[in-house]
Parts: structure tokens; C-alpha cells; sequence
């Protein structure tokens, strides 16, 4: 082949590329939003129905492996769905100790 079959063809995957990075780019911002939007959810709920009953848990004071199976001890008594237990978590994970 010559140069300019090869640069017009390194050119046109570049150019596809570009696209692909864009929608790539679109889809993690979306993704971003939308989980930071479950985060400040599941803060908002955790504040508003566990202070109901008793005063709030600093979350660093669990891991992440330990805070489910609290959330869900105390999910009937809250009276909070499954889908809110789940945004709660989200919450958790962003506060909770760090394993060692």
C-alpha cells in the first residue's frame, strides 16, 4: 500500500475512535450523576428514618462489610423497602471504616 491509502486509513479509525471516546465520556458522566444522586438519597434516608428510634451511627464506625447486615436487622423497623436499604448503602459505602 502506499502512504496515503495508509494515512487515510489510520486517519478514518482515528476519526471513529473520537465518537466513541465521546459517547464513552457521556455515558461515565451519566454514571457519575446517577450515583451521586443515590448517594445523597441514601444519606438523606438513613438521617430520616434511623434517627426515628435511636441516635444516628457514625458510618466510620462500621466497614462496609458490617453495615448490611445492620441495615437490613433494622429494615422491618424503619419500615424501608429494599430499594431503599439498597440507597442507604450506597450512602455507607462512601463513609464506612476502611478494611484493613
Amino acid at each position: 500500500m502506499n502512504k496515503k491509502k495508509i494515512f487515510t486509513i489510520a486517519a478514518g479509525i482515528l476519526l471513529s475512535c473520537v465518537g466513541t471516546l465521546s459517547a464513552a465520556t457521556q455515558n461515565d458522566t451519566l454514571t457519575s450523576k446517577l450515583y451521586a444522586d443515590s448517594v445523597k438519597t441514601g444519606k438523606a434516608l438513613y438521617v430520616n428514618n434511623c434517627v426515628r428510634c435511636h441516635k444516628l451511627k457514625d458510618p466510620a464506625k462500621y466497614t462496609m462489610a458490617q453495615w448490611p447486615g445492620l441495615v437490613k436487622k433494622m429494615q422491618k423497623r424503619s419500615k424501608i423497602t429494599d430499594e431503599q436499604r439498597k440507597l442507604i448503602l450506597s450512602y455507607l459505602a462512601t463513609e464506612a471504616k476502611k478494611e484493613k
